[in-house]
């Protein structure tokens, strides 16, 4: 065995969907991976793969006294257990607890690299979880060998606050996407009157849903067989959810619930509508939008506007601008070239910048610098 490595996560969906391939290459490698995340059935298919699961309940509706005390203790008798050379942690949760549970527990024998895959609730303003996310982003990221930030708004945030010094920091945008997997199509010919619009994303408040519905009345009134279809799955656990039964109340959209697989659903659309204004790193679905050749209408937020380049690959517009979000969809639909254009340069951008294997290769390079031979 060459070592041990412990991927650490809210959800075993974050950790299969994104970093599956991370963790067959250390499985190859004769490493011992170890997960520590809820115990959920995409954590269980790794743990196929020949990974060992631990079930360690991150408790993400704010701050919890008891429950975060346990996932401390919880980290820390896993570190005592398998004695990891390396830990990877995603979400504020796991890089807090778990970043300061491995230092008292091992000391700087282990090696540490945390990953914000947004920020949350820590750039929020005038909430107790707000203060509390500060707290625990300061005691905690100077303690790990390295912080990877996803898009530069982020990075320049925390360095302001001086929760982590600047070389001890990386720029290494998202997890990417399997390119081999999200491919460009030629997508059929439809009536202009007739476009599909496609949003996915987790049911939460502050991805936009309320607008997505919005703007969907309102395209509809110009051209009523326009479809807005929305797929993606609950997250009661997040203090933001939205019901599934609250969404099958609007009628302008078409809910298909949570889509095992995206690709159909993409393949089929003619723009992508992402109307998030949620602290993500970089918005993997729209990553994803792009490497099928599809132009993407959001609002320019950060890590948004790191996957989607204005007037190039897609349209942006100032954040909450309802009228500014329709105008840009009906721009699309009545411009059939421009749209093919702009879906085009996404997918060059895909194969530019969000290729899962080269983000790969840019974590396994941290890691290297860091001594541990990955």
């Amino acid at each position: 065995m060459l070592g041990t490595v412990l991927f650490s996560a809210n959800r075993g969906f974050a950790l299969r969907n994104s970093r599956e391939q991370m963790i067959r290459h250390f499985l190859s490698l004769n490493w011992r991976v170890v997960l520590a995340t809820a115990d959920d059935v995409e954590c269980r298919r790794l743990e196929k793969l020949g990974a060992h699961r631990e079930h360690v309940l991150f408790y993400r509706r704010g701050v919890s006294p008891n429950r975060d005390a346990r996932a401390y203790r919880a980290m820390g008798r896993l570190c005592r257990k398998w004695q990891p050379d390396l830990i990877q942690q995603f979400h504020a949760k796991p890089v807090v607890l778990g970043t300061i549970a491995a230092r008292r527990t091992l000391g700087a024998s282990v090696r540490i690299v945390n990953t914000l895959t947004g920020l949350g609730r820590a750039r929020s303003v005038g909430r107790w979880s707000t203060t509390a996310a500060e707290i625990g982003f300061r005691a905690s990221l100077s303690h790990g060998d390295a912080t990877v930030f996803q898009n530069p708004d982020d990075q320049a945030f925390c360095l302001e606050k001086k929760w982590v010094a600047p070389n001890a920091t990386r720029l290494i945008a998202g997890s990417g996407v399997d390119l081999n997997r999200f491919h460009v199509v030629d997508r059929a010919e439809r009536p202009p009157a007739e476009p599909v619009v496609v949003m996915i994303a987790r049911l939460l408040k502050s991805k936009g849903l309320a607008e997505f519905g919005a703007v969907a009345h309102r395209i509809r009134t110009r051209w009523p067989a326009a479809r807005f279809l929305l797929a993606g799955e609950p997250d009661l656990d997040h203090p933001d959810s939205v019901a599934e039964s609250w969404l099958r109340q609007l009628p302008d959209i078409e809910y298909l619930g949570h889509l095992p697989d995206v690709v159909p659903l993409l393949h089929t659309a003619d723009i992508f509508l992402y109307p998030s204004v949620y602290r993500e790193g970089v918005p993997r679905v729209v990553m994803e939008a792009a490497a099928t050749g599809l132009p993407t209408v959001a609002f320019d937020v950060p890590g948004v506007r790191e996957a989607v380049q204005n007037n190039t690959t897609g349209l942006l517009v100032a954040l909450g601008d309802l009228d500014g979000l329709t105008s840009a969809v009906s721009q699309l639909i009545m411009d059939v070239s421009r749209r093919r254009s702009l879906g085009s340069a996404a997918r060059t951008l895909a194969d530019e910048t969000f290729d899962s294997r080269s983000i790969q290769q840019r974590y396994l390079a941290l890691y290297r610098s860091l001594g541990v031979p990955a």
